[in-house]
């Protein structure tokens, strides 16, 4: 009988081994696909896979270990996201990245998708519920963090003179509304909160400002409608992302609905780790990694032009980006000399 050749185990990457090992297993693997897109704490992963916690926490610690995964603390929660592959990918990275394109290829399937439905409607309801409860002190809150005339005057140079239709999602109280309705024929304002836009047309009437088309709901579920027609010359996100249960495909919808020549302006907390604006703020996330945002838009077609940052005195900072689909991205001049 032949005998069996192998490699030595000296020629084989250890963390290619360690990784390969970690796959081999359906549940890792409904996990891995599961955060492709999407952060989720070992709870929320026990929901949507039908597990109990400490059987999550030992699936991720071996994904973990393996470099699969990357964590991210939320106060007292820790949420956990597919790592990122780098570029250009070593050996290994090449099994991984291949790996990671045949399972997004693949559907969910109903069960794990009617997990994750619940989980965002479940953290949808309880941003939504802060909102319709605090909507009054709303703008103390605002005082908590970064008051808009922080912020806003980066957004308004980076508008455009003029412009057919722009749309803003999240507005708050209505700051900006003004500054886009002088400049653009047509401004949609879109919230998933009724009492928010119900507090944001009330102010911009006392203040004698005409009104935006408002629509009510989630934006990143409004697909076939006016508000989300991909013929926007201007789409804003103004500290909204950390509010929202799916920032991620908000971030791609948001891109979709540009026209050809269309901007899309974010201005969104860096990540920090004050836990208390969870209770007092409403927010599902403490902030959002640039380098995230810059992906998620470069998924659906758009790339960073300019970004600024903003240190402010509580020890927060803001970061404002402006994405563009025609025009090159930050760093392109540089790399072409």
């Amino acid at each position: 009988m032949p005998k069996a050749h192998t490699l030595p185990s000296a020629t084989i990457d250890p963390q290619l081994l360690a990784g390969l090992r970690a796959c081999a297993d359906g549940a890792r693997l409904a996990i891995l696909r599961l955060l492709a897109e999407d952060a989720y704490s070992v709870q929320e992963l026990g929901t949507i896979l039908g597990l109990g916690q400490a059987t999550v926490s030992h699936h991720l610690k071996a994904l973990g270990d393996a470099g699969l995964l990357r964590q991210q603390r939320d106060g007292t929660h820790r949420f956990y996201r597919r790592a990122q592959r780098p570029s250009p990918p070593g050996p290994g990275d090449r099994t991984f990245a291949t790996l990671f394109e045949e399972l997004d290829a693949a559907p969910l399937g109903p069960a794990l998708e009617a997990g994750v439905a619940q989980i965002i409607a479940d953290r949808g309801a309880r941003s939504r519920a802060f909102f319709e409860r605090n909507a009054e002190a709303f703008e103390a809150s605002q005082d908590l963090i970064a008051l808009p005339d922080r912020y806003l005057p980066v957004l308004t140079e980076w508008l455009p003179a003029r412009g057919a239709q722009a749309l803003e999602i999240g507005p708050g109280l209505g700051e900006f509304l003004p500054t886009l309705l002088s400049r653009f024929d047509t401004v949609w304002a879109v919230d998933r909160s009724e009492e928010m836009l119900r507090r944001c047309a009330g102010r911009l009437a006392k203040d004698g400002n005409a009104l935006p088309q408002f629509h009510c709901g989630a934006f990143e579920h409004l697909d076939g409608r006016a508000a989300a027609a991909r013929d926007h010359r201007v789409v804003v996100l103004a500290m909204v992302l950390h509010h929202s249960q799916t920032p991620a495909a908000l971030t791609r919808a948001a891109v979709r609905a540009l026209a050809a020549d269309g901007e899309l302006l974010i201005a969104e907390l860096s990540p920090h780790e004050q836990a208390w604006v969870g209770d007092a703020c409403g927010d599902l996330w403490l902030g959002i990694a640039p380098e995230d945002q810059d992906r998620w838009a470069q998924d659906a077609g758009a790339r960073l032009q300019e970004r600024q940052f903003l240190t402010l005195r509580n020890g927060f900072q803001i970061h404002l980006s402006r994405y563009g689909r025609h025009h090159d991205p930050l760093g392109a001049a540089e790399a072409r000399r």
